[in-house]
């Protein structure tokens, strides 16, 4: 280390130079002093290049020279342009608004004619197309339950009354048009139509023919009522269905099967052509009511014919083969003289027209012992079904109006309801049957499952005494149920 003061080389460690003694610390701090002051220059010169960089970027780009006089002439055109097209434009849009202010043209329609191949016309967009996945689902139309529909299609099945017997019918036509059986009202003019309430009201034939086994009656009491719905279409082999009637007295019975056969034919006082074969079992009396599928509801059918050895096969006219006949009836219904002309009961009768039916007073009727029996266990049906359903409506028609056993019953099914309660019968023997004047007596032992509303079953067993009454058309009405302890 060289001392500042004399110039002596010196040792690097040495804190004093060894010719003058002067110290060589001083000398040191001078040499760091000198260093210092370097980096601090070289760091001003940094700072102050970046500033005048930064300086440079924040001025403004300089402007660029003027376009030609060549790109300026466009720009004008083009500008022009623009104009003339807005002008063009306007125009266009008040033309058609004068236009929408003028009517419409009507145009006549012109054939259309034989494709040449070509495709003119709409061309359907890609994004028109709905996609297989996003489009709406076929619905299927609603199954209805068959203990609604059997009380839907009751409220529109008849009783048709005639001196010479009794037959069923339906509303076909929301006029009060009834449709029936010609067998049913052969031979009258006038009838007596009876509602599942047991009210009675005048009909009169307007339709009848004397080879297909079909008739209409006009009922002005029934106008404006919805009638049932028609199928319109053959149904299948094996559809499950219900038959609707009166058969052997017992009005409104409901009983349950399937369409067993097609393409039947018979030839009796009337041409059965094509018409539909069922175990529903239907009976004298049956005639004329409705033939109704139990999915939908549509009548389907007209009952007409049974086997005479046994009722397990039946006979129904498909309605879509007569709808066309119906209706005609409808639109030009039959004069009296027109409907008598059909048959010869009134040959040698004169003022036929002004006759209203009435009742023979004289007419005996009696109790049976084997239709009350058959009675009795239609009740029981009934009242089951009344108690699973929780209507009294099942069993209403079957009891005497507003007697104890009526009401009584009419209370027991409002008090069960919504409690979940079950009743599963499950025997019914009849053990006596003792007929009087004026009523009938009916002895029975019976027995079913019951839940009750805590879910417990139990075995009941009943001993039962039904006293059962017949008004003059000869319909058996329950009057009073005992039950024996």
């Amino acid at each position: 280390m060289l001392c500042n003061k004399c110039g002596q080389e010196n040792d690097e460690n040495a804190n004093f130079c060894k010719s003058c003694g002067h110290s060589l610390s001083d000398n040191a701090s001078k040499k760091e002093k000198r260093k210092k002051w370097m980096y601090s220059l070289i760091l001003l010169i940094g700072l102050g290049g970046a500033g005048f960089g930064a300086s440079q970027l924040m001025q403004e780009p300089p402007q660029q020279a003027a376009p030609s006089e060549e790109l300026s002439s466009a720009k004008e055109d083009e500008q022009e342009e623009r104009q003339e097209q807005q002008e063009q434009q306007e125009q266009a849009e008040k033309q058609g608004q004068e236009q929408s202010e003028e009517p419409d043209e009507i145009k006549e329609p012109v054939e259309l004619a034989a494709s040449d191949g070509k495709t003119e016309g709409t061309v359907t967009k890609v994004e028109d197309i709905v996609p297989p996945s996003e489009q709406p689902e076929k619905v299927e139309p609603k199954k209805k339950d068959k203990p609604a529909i059997i009380k839907d299609t009751q409220q529109k099945v008849y009783t048709i009354l005639t001196e010479g017997g009794q037959g069923s019918g339906f509303l076909f036509h929301q006029s009060g048009l009834v449709a029936t059986n010609a067998h049913v009202v052969a031979g009258f003019t006038d009838v007596i139509v009876r509602n599942i309430n047991g009210q009675d009201q005048p009909g009169t034939v307007v339709g009848i023919s004397d080879e297909s086994d079909i008739a209409l009656i006009k009922v002005d009491a029934f106008a404006g009522i919805d009638p049932l719905e028609s199928e319109m279409n053959p149904t299948d082999v094996g559809t499950e269905v219900i038959a609707l009637g009166s058969p052997s007295g017992f009005e409104n019975t409901a009983t349950i099967g399937y369409l067993t056969g097609i393409d039947r034919d018979f030839e009796q006082e009337f041409i059965y052509e094509d018409i539909y074969q069922i175990d529903a079992p239907i009976a004298p009396g049956s005639s004329g009511g409705p033939l109704v599928d139990a999915s939908t509801g549509k009548v389907i059918g007209i009952n007409s014919l049974v086997m005479e050895e046994g009722d397990s096969i039946g006979f129904s006219i498909p309605l879509y083969s007569m709808h066309g006949m119906l209706t005609e009836w409808v639109n030009n219904p039959m004069s009296a003289e027109e409907v008598v002309a059909k048959f010869h009961v009134y040959d040698d009768f004169s003022g036929y027209e002004d006759e209203n039916y009435e009742f023979d007073p004289d007419l005996e009727m009696k109790f049976e012992e084997s239709s009350l029996h058959e009675f009795v266990g239609d009740f029981r049906y009934y009242y089951e079904t009344a108690l699973a359903e929780e209507d009294f409506f099942y069993v209403q028609n079957l009891l005497v109006y507003e007697s104890d056993i009526y009401n009584g019953i009419l209370e027991y099914i409002g008090d069960i309801a919504g409690k979940e309660m079950e009743f599963n019968f499950n025997k019914l023997e009849i053990t006596g049957t003792e007929i009087f004047e004026d009523h009938a007596l009916v002895h029975t032992e019976e027995a079913f499952d019951f839940k009750n509303e805590a879910g417990e079953w139990s075995l009941e067993e009943r001993s039962k005494t039904y006293t059962i009454v017949m008004d003059e058309n000869g319909f058996y009405y329950v009057s009073d149920i005992i039950n024996k302890e």
